[in-house]
Order: structure tokens, then C-alpha cells, then sequence
């Protein structure tokens, strides 16, 4: 009797696996649930939820609520949130930084930018020019001790082609080589920037992380060519004032009762009133929406919270939601994540991302990137059933958003993605230009990934982050 009972659940559990989430299978309200989501996310009220913000804090309450009208479990000790500092990118003063090479000071005006997350600090001392900077090739490990090091800020197509003649096809990034030359004993980085006549705005700058020793950009012919030679004598100032501020990931389980659980996640965060994110350097002071990024992922993100529980289907793993916060200041928020979960990372099953999904109505497809991070991914994705768009595998893993951090921690993790656009991190991302419909599919297409994915116990991790940069 036992076994006719076991049989019969198991036939009934494959026919749950089996019952395919198409196109327009989700009910009607669906639709009405993420415009709802939509219009108070990428409202004007919340200002562009930059992290430590009254707005930021607002689009947390929200989702928590959602969480519990869903009745999910808080996932960390405290509740459902997990607090970190985002440290915001220094205040320069206008006055307190200069460079000074026997008679001449350049100003920040004129072409010292000081990188937003360097040092406050005095300094006289003598230079080395190092080129691009390549450890071993330009100097050798411990050669730099005690000294300011100038190296070029980006590569060239010659040094490309050099290095990898000389069999370094891939010689790390730009942080990378400042560490390598940290590690050497340089006491400072001065980098060269050749292309730009003018100060490189430190609005291209945001996402550069603490690196533990001062940081400074030269732009402009006539200082790049003196400190393309090694200089005896110079001295510089650099005066930062701190700034930082309290950020939020959001989370919230879904206990199905199963061994293997998975996650879901997006941020919600944006750039606020766009001055240290915005592309357009006029639009300091604008509210910057973020409908589409990130507003729309997370929109899904809270349709995927009801939507699971209802869905015998897709209810074969334990989900764990997350809304990430701080991830446009370098994914913040998903790497404090993962080296701080209440459970070990590598508990979980693997991960999907869902960022800027508001607009398949102007792509050829929904993009799915990192496919590479697990064997299973191809198998998962192919012949996805919706024929209203197509599906393009994309084995890259575009490190710019939160499931670089897992599958650099070793996790399996994808992206879902609807492409950049003229509105990418402007005032201009706003409300009207989303595609609801769209938003719906792309509820509709993550369901469906997650009811595929049970059909393996555990995904084959493959280490695609040493082939990809980090964050810059």
C-alpha cells in the first residue's frame, strides 16, 4: 500500500514538473500587481532611492510589506533586513588639492582629480614611471618601496598587443595593477590619463572602491608628458571629506519544505538625484527614477513572491528573495550578502538576477546572461516555450550587476536582461517608457527557468569570474 501511495505521488509530482508556464499564463491581475509596484517605485516621491535615503528607506518598508502579505519568513535575525554601510563617494573641497613639480601646481580645476574613495593625505616624494604598470614586466615585486608611482590609466591597443605577444593575454584590471604596485611598496598612485584634455568628472568615477593607499588622476598634455618621466621632487595634497551611509538588503523565505534552496534577487536602488550616477553631467540635482533600472526588476521580484507560493509547480526548492541594496556603488549589497549569509553560501542552489527587464518591447529578445556559470544552464534554457519573443544565451557573465558576486563566491547564476538604453542612469527613465506587458513575460519566463531547473538535484558549478573583470 505504502509503495502504491509513493508511486502515485511521485506520478503526480512529475505531472506538476511537467505542466510547462507559458505565455499568458499568469491571471489578469498579475499585470495590475507590477504597474501598481512600478508607479510607487519609480515614483518622484522616492527620489531615486540612492541608499541612506528617506526614499531608499521608503522602498524598503514597501517591500517588506509585500514580503509579509506573501508570508514569508524574515531571513535574517533581526528581521527581514540586513544593514550595511554603503560608503558614499568623498566630498572634494574645491580648495586643499593640488600638485606641485618644481615651479609649477596643477589644481583640481585644471586636471587633479582625486579618485572618490582615496585618501586624505600630505606627501612629497620622488616618482617612478611605470608605463601601464604590469608587475614584471615594468618592475619586480618589493622594486617600488617608498615611492609615488605614475603608470597610465588605460591601455592601448599596442600595449594589448604587446602583452599578449609576450603571453599575458590577460593582464588584470586597472585595480589589479594599483594593488600589484601597492603590494611593491608604492606609497602612492598617480595615474596618467592621455586621451582626455580636460578633468575626468568625478561622476565616472563612483564606482571606484577603497583601495587602501592614495589614488589621484592627472588629465592634460602638458602634466601627463612631465610625469611620463621619472621626476625627483614633487608634492601634492589631497583633502577628502568622508561621507557614508546606512543601506538595506531586504529578504525574505519561502520554506517549501524541500533540501535545496534558491534565490531570487534584484536591487532596488538607483542614483538618487543623480550626482555621483547620473550620465548626463547637467543633471545634478534631478530625480534619476530608475523605472527601468532598477524599479522593473524589482517590480517581478515582488510579482515572483506571489506568484510562488500559489504554484505547486514551481515549488520544488525553498526560494529565498532578496532585494539588494547599494549595488550602482559597486554591488555593495550582494557582496556583503555573500560574505555575510546567516547560511553558508554554498548552501544554495544557485541564483537569478533580474535586472532592467522594463523594455522587451524594443528588444529582440530577453537577454540571460552568465549561462556559463553551470553546465545545466543551456539544457534549462533551450526551447523556452513563450514564441512572442526568443531567448538569447548569453555565456558572458557581465559583472556589472549582483550574480557576479554570487558566482564569484562559487554560486550558479544567471541574468535577466533587456538591454541598455539612451535612458541608462538619466532623469529620462521614468514610468511611461515601460513595458507592462513585457514585465509580465519576463515573470512568466523566470517561473519557467525555475520550474526547469528541478529537474536537477544540483547545478554543475563552472568558475566563469577569473575570465571576467571586476567592478570599476
Amino acid at each position: 500500500m505504502k509503495r502504491t501511495l509513493f508511486l502515485f505521488a511521485l506520478v503526480a509530482w512529475t505531472g506538476l514538473l511537467a505542466q510547462t508556464i507559458k505565455c499568458g499564463s499568469l491571471e489578469g491581475d498579475a499585470h495590475e500587481h507590477l504597474k501598481r509596484d512600478m508607479e510607487f517605485l519609480a515614483s518622484d516621491d522616492l527620489e531615486g532611492r540612492l541608499p541612506g535615503t528617506e526614499g531608499a528607506n521608503m522602498a524598503v518598508s514597501y517591500i517588506i510589506r509585500n514580503f509579509q502579505e506573501a508570508n514569508l519568513a524574515p531571513f535574517f535575525a533581526g528581521g527581514y533586513t540586513q544593514q550595511f554601510n554603503a560608503p558614499r563617494p568623498s566630498e572634494l573641497p574645491k580648495s586643499g588639492n593640488w600638485l606641485v613639480l618644481k615651479n609649477d601646481t596643477l589644481f583640481v580645476e585644471e586636471g587633479f582629480v582625486i579618485t572618490p574613495y582615496s585618501q586624505s593625505i600630505r606627501m612629497e616624494g620622488s616618482t617612478r614611471y611605470l608605463g601601464a604598470g604590469i608587475s614584471g614586466i615594468h618592475y619586480q615585486p618589493s622594486d617600488l618601496l617608498g615611492q609615488i608611482v605614475a603608470m597610465d590609466w588605460a591601455l592601448t591597443d599596442k600595449d594589448q598587443k604587446r602583452y599578449s605577444k609576450a603571453g599575458m593575454p590577460e593582464i588584470g584590471t586597472l585595480f589589479d595593477r594599483i594593488e600589484a604596485a601597492k603590494n611593491a611598496g608604492a606609497k602612492a598612485i598617480l595615474l596618467l590619463d592621455r586621451k582626455n584634455k580636460k578633468p575626468v568628472p568625478q561622476m565616472m568615477l563612483r564606482r571606484m572602491r577603497d583601495l587602501g593607499i592614495p589614488v589621484a588622476i592627472i588629465s592634460g598634455k602638458k602634466w601627463v608628458r612631465k610625469m611620463r618621466h621619472d621626476q625627483k621632487t614633487i608634492s601634492f595634497k589631497m583633502t577628502l571629506l568622508e561621507r557614508g551611509a546606512e543601506a538595506y538588503n531586504v529578504a525574505g523565505y519561502l520554506d517549501n519544505g524541500q533540501p535545496t534552496t534558491m534565490i531570487i534577487g534584484a536591487h532596488y536602488d538607483h542614483v538618487g538625484l543623480g550626482k555621483w550616477g547620473s550620465r548626463d553631467p547637467t543633471a545634478n540635482g534631478q530625480i534619476h527614477n530608475g523605472a527601468d533600472d532598477n524599479a522593473s526588476g524589482t517590480a517581478v521580484l515582488l510579482e515572483l513572491v506571489r506568484q510562488f507560493s500559489k504554484r505547486p509547480e514551481v515549488q520544488g526548492r525553498n526560494v529565498l528573495f532578496i532585494a539588494f541594496s547599494a549595488e550602482e556603488d559597486g554591488l555593495l549589497g550582494s557582496t556583503f550578502f555573500v560574505e555575510n549569509s546567516p547560511i553558508p553560501i554554498h548552501d544554495f542552489a544557485y541564483m537569478l538576477n533580474i535586472d532592467m527587464v522594463g523594455r522587451l518591447n524594443r528588444a529582440d529578445s530577453l537577454m540571460v546572461y552568465a549561462t556559463s556559470s553551470a553546465q545545466e544552464w543551456n539544457t534549462i534554457l533551450r526551447d523556452m516555450p513563450c514564441d512572442a519573443y526568443g531567448i538569447e544565451n548569453i555565456p558572458a557573465l557581465f559583472p556589472r550587476s549582483d550574480h557576479a558576486s554570487f558566482v564569484r563566491a562559487g554560486i550558479p547564476a544567471i541574468m535577466l536582461h533587456t538591454g541598455l538604453h539612451e535612458d541608462y542612469h538619466g532623469p529620462t527613465d521614468d514610468l511611461n517608457k515601460i513595458d507592462m506587458d513585457g514585465l509580465v513575460k519576463v515573470t512568466e519566463a523566470t517561473l519557467e527557468i525555475a520550474r526547469r531547473a528541478q529537474a536537477h538535484p544540483r547545478l554543475t558549478f563552472v568558475d566563469i569570474a577569473q575570465r571576467s573583470p571586476r567592478v570599476q
